[in-house]
């Protein structure tokens, strides 16, 4: 008899979820940290001082990390984000 393997349509439980925001969230607010640091340093360059990392950060942002009409985040993304965290915990 074959073995079906349902990990990818299993959906979060409401503590995975909550694990997920919290990881998402400390994921988004580290990376603007390192990327305001480093557009502090282009600005003391000539050619690179305008460029604004945090902006183009954010609009990725709105395209990588889908939400729903009430404004959460979409649970796809929030499998993803537990899936990276946790790998053995989807096995």
């Amino acid at each position: 008899m074959p073995v079906i393997y349902l990990d990818e349509h299993r959906r979060l439980t409401e503590e995975q979820k909550k694990m997920a925001e919290v990881l998402l969230s400390n994921e988004i607010n580290d990376v603007m940290a390192d990327l305001e640091i480093m557009e502090e340093q282009l600005d003391k360059t000539a050619v690179f001082g305008e460029l604004s990392l945090r902006e183009i950060a954010l609009k990725y942002l709105k395209q990588k990390v889908k939400q729903n009409p009430d404004g959460s985040v979409d649970e796809k993304v929030l499998q993803h984000v537990y899936k990276w965290y946790f790998p053995q915990q989807g096995e």
